[in-house]
């Protein structure tokens, strides 16, 4: 590997091997997938993360409404 200036926040490739590390995948598996792929695997693994931290709303019911004023 060659030595540069450049920093590793601007290299394309780190980024790519974080972006698989914090999706829980080994390098192994980075390895495994072409670039576009492993977009596309990140794009939905963040997207079902998102689906599930969404709260689910529900209108209030009497019990609700009492068991807050009591």
């Amino acid at each position: 590997m060659e030595i540069t200036n450049t920093k590793i926040e601007d290299d394309p490739t780190m980024k790519l091997l974080v972006i698989g590390k914090r999706a829980g995948l080994s390098f192994e598996e980075i390895n495994e997938f072409r670039v576009k792929d492993l977009f596309s695997f990140t794009e939905v693994y963040t997207d079902l993360l998102l689906e599930k931290e969404k709260p689910v709303r529900r209108m209030a019911t009497q019990a609700d409404i009492d068991a807050f004023f009591a």
